[in-house]
């Protein structure tokens, strides 16, 4: 049992952690009110072809970051760990050398994508009656990406500093107009061009707002002069592995949408997408969890490196408690839900690819325990590496079961995917992370009996009989965690938090 004086240290610390969480999390919940509301409407009035183009740019306009070279997470590794180490006059130079070189990549890759739109806009088939503003729309995403990027590197600037109340207090806003901004220009034209200016014009204003509050975190000025080299190679040493898993991964997380358009059609496309926009808003309960636990576990392991096993144990089990019963539901009552909220063609042909996607959204959170904790000790090599491995096989993979069960394979071909990824990334935090073999078996666990839960419910298809297996497996799944996964001490600071809550 450990002493009272620890607890209340403990007790300190995580409800810093809890309060960071809370910002990251909960600030970006709040826009999924609206999508449910906007999707069924802008499908309504722009029809399936355009909604699935549209469905694109979002995805596009949400992932130019793959552009930074993975500067956006080394300055949040760099300055997160000169805090830790008590360097932090170097903390200025380091901020102004980043955005100088992130200034630089944004045009170079807008100008890229310029270049290739119109090869784009035939890859994915588009009707002939949309070319045009298709056409126009991607030369929109172009201009964007080097605010896109200069927001990634202010976010990442920020959470160094642990100011995640800023961060979500600016993502909300964008959130929000990442689906209210379509709502606003549909009284005026449902041309997808016009609907992706708003988009565009949402990260012109984020960017701003993103600096002005940098600039008044760190009391000074933003660019500092020339960028130093030894802190580009510092920087680009990181981001250049960074880079590929920026990359790679964005591009297997979301290939599948660019395969089931060229190969099924843009409208394959909106019954796939619909369900994928739902269950990958719940993204956001692992990005909000690793934005705060990346930067706590750079600074940690920049003093000492012996932690790796409880910060890999610490993130498995938030993740676990945080996502396990958000997928349970979305997995127990995918069909009555989509049937409600876009109609009866939705549900039968989407159920089964929004349960898919949901259980592999649930193993990618584990994935993603070891993806941070590998990188937050600088083998961003280690991960690049691995996708690299990933990426043929998942290609082959994808083209295979799209080919032979349409959506539904697509869906398969991405959740076994997963099933691999999270293999690979605990073999290696074993090898290069200095994690026990009892950590991962322990993780393992309490991982496995989740996931057979999961796919259990996929065979209960009355609404009743949903409703009690969730509640069975939810009273299951707390008190089994409580008891086998929670030390002395956990139990005691949730206990005191509790208490405090409910005075």
């Amino acid at each position: 049992m450990a002493r009272l004086p620890d607890i209340i240290a403990r007790y300190a610390e995580s409800s810093s952690l809890a309060r960071n969480l809370t910002y990251n999390i909960f600030g970006q919940l709040i826009p999924l009110a609206l999508a449910a509301i906007s999707i069924p409407v802008l499908i309504h009035h722009m029809g399936k072809d355009r909604f699935g183009l549209l469905t694109i740019a979002w995805m596009v306009v949400g992932y130019f970051n793959l552009f930074d070279l993975g500067l956006g997470r080394a300055l949040t590794r760099l300055i997160a760990e000169r805090i830790g180490a008590g360097r932090t006059e170097e903390v200025p130079q380091i901020i102004s050398t980043g955005l100088v070189l992130m200034t630089g990549l944004g045009v170079a890759s807008a100008i890229t994508v310029a270049i290739v739109t119109p090869a784009l806009t035939t890859m994915l088939k588009v009707p002939v009656m949309y070319v045009g503003e298709t056409r126009t729309s991607f030369y929109l995403l172009a201009l964007s990406i080097p605010f896109v990027i200069l927001t990634t590197g202010l976010r990442g600037v920020l959470e160094a500093f642990q100011r995640f109340d800023i961060t979500n207090g600016l993502r909300t806003p964008l959130g929000l107009w990442t689906f209210g901004g379509p709502l606003c220009v549909l009284p005026f034209s449902d041309r997808l061009d016009w609907i992706v200016f708003s988009l565009v014009l949402g990260r012109v204003v984020s960017v701003a707002v993103h600096w002005y509050c940098t600039a008044h975190q760190i009391g000074g000025k933003m660019i500092t002069g020339l960028s130093d080299p030894r802190l580009c190679k510092e920087l680009l040493s990181f981001g250049a592995w960074m880079t590929v898993s920026n990359i790679v991964s964005p591009i297997m997380v979301y290939m599948d949408r660019f395969f089931i358009g060229a190969l099924l059609g843009t409208t394959a496309v909106a019954f796939y997408t619909t369900p994928y926009e739902v269950v990958f808003k719940l993204n956001i309960v692992s990005e909000g969890l690793f934005g705060v636990l990346f930067p706590l576990m750079a600074s940690r392991f920049a003093v000492d490196r012996s932690q790796s096993g409880d910060m890999l144990m610490l993130g498995a089990k938030l993740i676990t408690a945080c996502l396990f019963p958000l997928v349970l539901l979305v997995v127990a009552f995918a069909r009555p839900f989509l049937k409600i909220w876009v109609g009866q063609e939705f549900s039968e042909r989407s159920a089964c690819v929004m349960q898919l996607l949901a259980i592999g959204l649930f193993i990618n959170g584990f994935s993603k325990v070891a993806f941070n904790l590998l990188q937050a000790q600088g083998r961003a090599d280690v991960t690049a590496k691995l996708h690299l491995i990933e990426l043929p096989v998942y290609v082959m993979g994808l083209v295979l079961l799209t080919k032979s069960f349409g959506i539904v394979g697509a869906a398969a071909g991405w959740a076994l995917r997963m099933i691999l990824d999270a293999g690979l990334l605990y073999w290696m935090s074993l090898r290069v992370a200095g994690v026990k073999l009892g950590t991962i078996r322990v993780i393992s666990s309490l991982a496995i009996p989740c996931i057979m839960a999961l796919w259990g419910t996929f065979s209960v298809t009355s609404l009743w009989a949903c409703s009690f297996v969730v509640v069975a497996l939810l009273i299951g799944f707390v008190c089994t965690f409580w008891r086998y996964f929670l030390s002395d001490d956990d139990r005691q600071i949730v206990t005191v938090k509790l208490f405090r809550t409910g005075r």
